[in-house]
């Protein structure tokens, strides 16, 4: 007597890739809605970073102008770095958005009020380079190539400013 081979059923049939499909389908497109707000962006970090530069080259020329002769010199140095610094973010951040708001250099120059006000004294500047490095430094430990690079040579050049390039004024102001 032959036996009859029982029949199975497959494991895998059409019906089931579907049903796995279309669960799988719903449950990406409902993940992001359940994660936490995304992180700023890094073009939206670089900007404060670019903020900080312009304000502290405009806060140097300016107090250079109520110095001696060297301290002026300095000063005017401590602007042109930071406006450089400027410009690399600048650069960085259309790399990063070619589509970004950001201003070039040159637009974020405003014209002189009629009476201009008092040099700002410098530990004022010093105080505002040491807030700049703090704040280029913690955004570098968080980044990773070119831009943690970036902001760690900007971090390095403020503290140098602050501490050697103006150190001699500090007892002057």
């Amino acid at each position: 007597m032959l036996r009859a081979e029982p029949e199975f059923a497959p494991v895998v049939n059409r019906r089931r890739v579907l049903t796995g499909g279309i669960a799988l389908a719903a449950l990406a497109i409902s993940a992001p809605a359940c994660s936490s707000p995304p992180a700023p962006s890094a073009v939206d970090e670089l900007e404060e970073q670019l903020t900080l530069a312009r304000h502290d080259s405009e806060l140097a020329t300016t107090a250079a102008a109520g110095t001696d002769q060297q301290v002026g010199r300095a000063l005017k140095q401590v602007a042109a770095e930071r406006s450089q610094h400027a410009e690399a973010l600048t650069t960085e951040i259309k790399r990063l958005a070619p589509t970004s708001t950001s201003s070039t250099p040159t637009d974020w120059a405003t014209t002189p009020p009629s009476a201009p006000p008092p040099p700002p004294p410098l530990a004022s500047v010093v105080t505002s380079l040491k807030a700049s490095a703090d704040s280029a430094r913690q955004l570098a430990s968080t980044s990773s190539g070119y831009r943690a690079g970036l902001l760690g040579s900007i971090a390095a050049s403020c503290t140098a400013s602050y501490t050697v390039a103006l150190a001699f004024g500090a007892a002057t102001s």
